[in-house]
């Protein structure tokens, strides 16, 4: 069984290489306006655009266009194409369906995504090092040059991406590897209830509880991040600034939120490598993230309330970046042989459920502890996670009563909680 993974790899290009990838930049965010300026001119006169239309239209632009032949491939100037079309096609997708519209921008040449490639060795390929590390990369007009990075899961490459972030240019790379194969896990089972106190609490298949400290991110960097805005603020409002120190302070808060980033991306990373090398069994609940973050701030004619509470807990949640988290989980359980199971958390409420006698009970955000009649006494996350495993526990049993066919197990599930 194949899998589609994503590599990132950072690019160490020469002076004169930066100045060529900034070239084909600028070139290639000129198409994407100059596409989108033509795609409305022709609704305006009630022509019909296509794609295949402003794609034939690339062999004029490659004479026409200074700069242009030798520079930008074939292949990147098609996904700029191809994107633009998919986005006008999303948009009139959300327009019908009655939700936000979102036509098309155009972009600024610090606001542009970047660009892609169709196939390997089709302006661009890839030499990965020994074990996958590191390496270099030859594009078209540009050259080889040398990147940084760990494939993990290393296969045959299809397709990258080339953009421009506060790290300096990125490099994408699209696998398709062999290594998903299912193998027999090893291990005790565990539920796992994702929160903000913690970030993880696991009730172990043993009966032993442990926590995963939440290591907060953003809070440690809030008051270098005010201050950096602040500048950057001041320098926006000043009445005589220049340009360069503008673009200055602007890079000094990117690289701040970025190097926040960085550093969740690798808690979360090893967090999930280290829980699936010690189960063969996660069990978790489906988080909606979005109605989790929703706002308090409601109506002119209903208020919320506890509004600025909502939004510090709102942005604690999406500092632990819950989603990503479950994701990761998801695809190296995949990987690895381990049963990954996600519960119906409006069925289940693992959060109101005791575990030891199944009655179900309200409980307000603020209270941490579980105390029930039947004399079952835990903290609140202690209880869902253990709730959760006898969950995921039955909810294997049935898998494997029938074949390991998901489809023909979904059903009720909170009647399976054990009592």
């Amino acid at each position: 069984m194949s899998s589609i993974r994503s590599l990132s790899f950072k690019l160490y290009p020469s002076r004169a290489q930066r100045d060529r990838l900034w070239q084909k930049h600028c070139l290639l965010v000129d198409l994407w306006n100059a596409a989108l300026e033509e795609r409305i001119g022709a609704w305006r006169h009630g022509v019909h655009l296509r794609l295949s239309d402003q794609e034939k239209a690339l062999k004029h632009i490659r004479v026409d266009v200074e700069n242009w032949s030798g520079c930008v491939h074939s292949h990147e100037a098609q996904v700029v194409l191809k994107r633009l079309d998919r986005a006008f096609q999303n948009f009139f997708k959300r327009v019908r369906a009655g939700e936000r519209s979102g036509f098309p921008r155009f972009r600024s040449r610090q606001r542009f995504r970047g660009w892609g490639y169709k196939q390997h060795c089709n302006g661009f390929k890839v030499e990965l090092g020994p074990g996958g590390r590191h390496g270099h990369v030859t594009l078209f007009g540009v050259g080889r040059m040398r990147m940084r990075g760990v494939a993990r899961t290393p296969g045959r490459i299809l397709k990258a991406d080339v953009f421009r972030s506060a790290r300096g240019w990125m490099l994408n790379v699209v696998v398709e590897t062999d290594c998903a194969q299912r193998e027999e896990a090893h291990g005790p089972a565990a539920g796992l209830d994702w929160g903000v106190s913690d970030f993880a609490t696991l009730a172990n298949e043993n009966g032993e509880y442990e926590a995963v400290a939440n290591p907060r991110h953003l809070r440690g960097e809030m008051e270098e991040l005010v201050e950096a805005q602040r500048r950057l603020s001041s320098a926006a409002k000043a009445k005589k600034v220049s340009l360069r120190s503008l673009q200055r302070h602007r890079k000094q808060l990117a690289r701040r939120h970025a190097k926040i980033a960085s550093r969740r991306k690798d808690f979360l990373h090893k967090v999930s490598a280290d829980l699936v090398a010690r189960h063969r069994l996660i069990a978790t609940e489906r988080l909606d993230v979005g109605n989790m973050t929703r706002s308090a701030k409601g109506s002119k004619q209903c208020p919320g309330k506890n509004v600025a509470q909502k939004s510090g807990l709102n942005r604690a949640i999406l500092d632990a970046a819950p989603s990503n988290f479950l994701k990761m989980l998801r695809y190296k359980a995949e990987e690895a042989g381990v049963e990954f199971l996600e519960a119906p958390t409006r069925k289940l409420r693992p959060s109101q459920r005791c575990p030891d006698c199944g009655a179900q009970k309200r409980k307000a955000l603020s209270e941490r502890q579980h105390i029930c009649e039947c004399g079952c006494s835990l903290s609140r996350d202690e209880a869902a996670a253990r709730v959760l495993l006898q969950w995921g526990l039955t909810e294997e049993a049935r898998l494997k009563s029938l074949g390991g066919d998901v489809d023909k197990a979904a059903g009720t599930v909170a009647d399976q909680v054990s009592i």
